[in-house]
């Protein structure tokens, strides 16, 4: 199971690239439970559904006028879960500053839909929260 749980994640970034920030809808389930990276800015705080995730990630693609995002790595953690490395930027639409960052995902897999996401600053990170160490 957990190399199909990869696959799903692979087709989430490949979605992405293809078809734009809509088409990750498809690949989250009702109930989601996503928690953003703490990394100085003002945290969020849990985003539970895909209406509310939908929403939290238009907002956040809305600050810049040119967004990209694509896995770097796919790693099987075991059982449900897929740790991602991304690399994702873009350029800010009010300073026009470009940016390019990494960083980790754990992602837990259920009934073929991603169902809880946490972000990490770093790949490190992610892989020591899904119990992987480096």
């Amino acid at each position: 199971m957990s190399l199909e749980n990869v696959e799903i994640v692979r087709r989430y970034y490949e979605a992405y690239a293809q078809g734009g920030f809509d088409r990750l809808m498809d690949y989250w389930s009702d109930d989601l439970d996503h928690r953003a990276a703490k990394d100085g800015v003002d945290d969020p705080g849990p985003i539970r559904g895909r209406t509310a995730m939908r929403k939290h990630i238009g907002d956040w693609i809305d600050t810049f006028d040119e967004f990209w995002f694509e896995a770097v790595e796919l790693i099987d953690a075991g059982e449900d879960t897929v740790v991602a490395v991304e690399r994702f930027g873009g350029r800010a639409k009010l300073s026009g500053v470009e940016t390019d960052q990494t960083s980790g995902v754990v992602l837990t897999i259920r009934e073929g839909k991603i169902a809880r996401c946490r972000e990490y600053a770093t790949r490190a990170e992610a892989l020591a929260a899904a119990g992987l160490a480096e």
